[in-house]
């Protein structure tokens, strides 16, 4: 018996070519998330090595160790109080929820989340997110250095919540470098609304 996930996703997939290509052909000219910056948790190897890539991107990034307050009191409040401004990361679930729920409040929406979990073989990845920016992911053909992939992904997210889609991916041979069941990328942002 097939959980509502799955159902989902093998809606989406059955859907295919012509709603998924609508879809990609509508985000194809929607505006990406201006990141202000991408936020990384110095306790994980994974997380670190994304914001390398963020980095040699150009994006700025800031450092955490699990609790956000910091980060909030001295750099995000201030520049919400100004206006929305996108931020991406990958941390732990924890972080995630309250930078998300704190976003909220400055009129941001997860735009984009990937758990990222240990499994067998490898790193199993759940996204959720743009359809054209998931199809383009490949990150079953990154192995260990998916956590760079999804600084890449982060980068180039579109700044929307249409057309929208849940996939399963996974990295072979892959570890996650961490205790924690798992971690997780994200893209908050100003979403912007687009004709239909």
């Amino acid at each position: 018996m097939a959980n509502r996930r799955e159902f989902m996703v093998a809606g989406a997939v059955a859907a295919g070519g012509a709603s998924l290509l609508g879809a990609g052909a509508a985000e194809a000219s929607q505006p990406l998330a201006d990141l202000y910056t991408v936020v990384y948790d110095e306790r994980f190897p994974d997380s670190v090595a994304f914001a390398a890539q963020a980095r040699r991107q150009g994006l700025r990034v800031s450092a955490i160790r699990g609790d956000v307050t910091r980060l909030w009191y001295d750099d995000l409040y201030h520049r919400w109080k100004k206006g929305p401004a996108a931020i991406a990361g990958l941390t732990a679930p924890d972080a995630l929820f309250c930078l998300e729920t704190l976003g909220n409040d400055a009129g941001l929406r997860r735009v984009l989340k990937v758990e990222h979990r240990a499994g067998a073989g490898g790193v199993e990845h759940r996204l959720e997110g743009p359809a054209r920016l998931l199809q383009q992911a490949s990150l079953d053909a990154c192995g260990g250095a998916w956590a760079g992939r999804m600084a890449q992904l982060a980068g180039r997210c579109p700044a929307v919540r249409a057309g929208r889609i849940e996939t399963v991916s996974a990295s072979e041979g892959a570890t996650l470098r961490t205790d924690y069941p798992s971690l997780v990328s994200w893209v908050l942002a100003p979403v912007k609304r687009v004709a239909a």
